[in-house]
């Protein structure tokens, strides 16, 4: 089964915004120099988040910088089995002039449940879901992975999505970003992904999550791909 690690990412204080996407780009350079890594992940996007007021009032997060998504035929390249002690303080080193804390503190490790397969465009929507305490995490599962994929799949072609996956975490998610579930939807323009987050099926899409989910604490990001390996990724 493959997995998928999924962080939501904050740039350091010291980062411009303008300098952000070649910053975070360094830093995958920087780890691309340690082959047990790069032999291990089969593919990466940094998608950095869209800033553009002639989109209007989006009901996203400006509080992020950027989402990541790897991908991988096990955890371990995640969870640091690639590394010896000295090279992974070495990466931990590297990101922390990048982030604003180090990336296992806004990391999620996932599987992936493809909704509508289809190619990565020129933007992606994530929604990080943090579940209701009053519900467990069966039922979350549950609601998400049964009519709300099925509401998913049905408003795709209305909403102008070509991808559309939901990524349940494996392991327990970060303490200060308790979210089990991130929504993840591309579109082939930042236009598309803009007018979909104000549409009246979003909106239905939406009511359906409240249910399980706790609107107040989620965290939509509105992004474009800044970084895609292996190139064959983007059609």
């Amino acid at each position: 089964m493959p997995y998928k690690m999924v962080y939501l990412a904050r740039r350091a204080p010291t980062v411009s915004w303008e300098d952000w996407p070649r910053t975070w780009r360094s830093h995958a350079v920087f780890a691309s120099q340690f082959p047990a890594l790069t032999g291990s992940i089969d593919w990466l996007v940094y998608a950095t988040r869209v800033s553009d007021p002639s989109l209007g009032d989006l009901p996203v997060s400006t509080e992020h910088d950027g989402v990541s998504i790897q991908g991988a035929q096990t955890l371990g390249p995640f969870l640091g089995e690639a590394f010896t002690r000295e090279q992974r303080a070495m990466v931990d080193e590297d990101g922390l002039p990048v982030f604003d804390r180090y990336t296992p503190e806004f990391s999620f490790y996932c599987t992936e449940a493809s909704l509508v397969d289809g190619p990565i465009g020129d933007a992606a929507v994530f929604r990080f879901l943090r579940r209701r305490p009053q519900v467990s995490r069966a039922d979350f599962e549950a609601h998400l992975k049964g009519e709300y994929a099925d509401l998913c799949k049905a408003a795709a072609d209305t909403l102008g999505a070509q991808r559309w996956t939901l990524n349940t975490t494996v392991e327990p998610p970060p303490e200060d970003f308790p979210f089990e579930m991130i929504d993840e939807f591309w579109f082939p323009t930042v236009r598309n992904a803009a007018d979909a987050l104000t549409a009246p099926a979003m909106q239905q899409l939406t009511a359906s999550l409240t249910r399980v989910c706790a609107p107040e604490h989620e965290i939509t990001m509105l992004t474009r791909p800044t970084q895609i390996w292996p190139r064959s990724l983007r059609p």
